[in-house]
């Protein structure tokens, strides 16, 4: 039973197996592409933050300088106390713009991180999900057969497979009535239709069991 739960990831024919391959190295050409590109656009958003953050270091240093000028003026005779009240509060607003750079800076690198995602998901997810559909369920149905063709009566179950999942064309080219010979037991018509869903799959031809 475990051998018929095997999988089998490439063709047994040259021709499937490399554009199999080459169907691998698209997908991870395409994936790295928009991976990349979502790299880039994080980091021209994000590249923004330089601006927001000398923003941030100005308003600190006009801050700072002013509550050291508002310091000084305080020790004038008659008119410090006066004097010192419009400096502080141009400190004050100098903290706030310190801060708002700061804020800034922040959201712009959360806002890159997030178009930057976005950018890659959904084409990396596409490419992800149909390469799975694609490869994983050909590597389980080439297991399979590959299972069946070393077992004895693997071939009649191999010829239903054939007959489920070949197009009417390529049964048509078996026999004029494949599915009324399957019935019969018709053995030419069971080894046609096995070996027929093996050269569909690009496995190797049907082998006896003993071999």
């Amino acid at each position: 039973m475990s051998r018929l739960q095997s999988v089998k990831l490439y063709a047994a024919r040259r021709s499937r197996a490399v554009r199999q391959v080459f169907y691998d190295l698209l997908t991870i050409a395409w994936v790295t592409t928009w991976v990349w590109l979502g790299i880039h656009v994080h980091q021209q958003v994000s590249g923004s933050q330089d601006g927001a953050r000398n923003i941030e270091r100005s308003g600190g240093d006009l801050a700072r300088h002013l509550h050291d000028a508002a310091g000084v003026l305080s020790h004038t005779p008659l008119v410090g106390t006066k004097v010192r009240k419009p400096i502080d509060k141009s400190a004050d607003a100098a903290t706030t713009l310190q801060h708002a750079g700061g804020q800034l800076a922040d959201n712009l690198g959360n806002l890159g991180a997030a178009i930057g995602f976005e950018v890659a998901l959904v084409p990396v997810l596409l490419a992800v999900f149909g390469w799975l559909f694609l490869r994983i369920g050909y590597a389980r149905r080439a297991g399979r057969a590959t299972a069946l063709r070393q077992q004895p009566g693997g071939a009649d179950l191999l010829a239903l497979d054939a007959l489920t999942r070949l197009s009417a064309t390529r049964l048509a080219e078996v026999g004029a009535r494949p599915v009324q010979q399957w019935r019969d037991g018709d053995e030419e018509t069971i080894t046609a239709l096995a070996e027929s869903y093996l050269e569909h799959l690009g496995l190797a031809e049907l082998a006896a069991p003993d071999e």
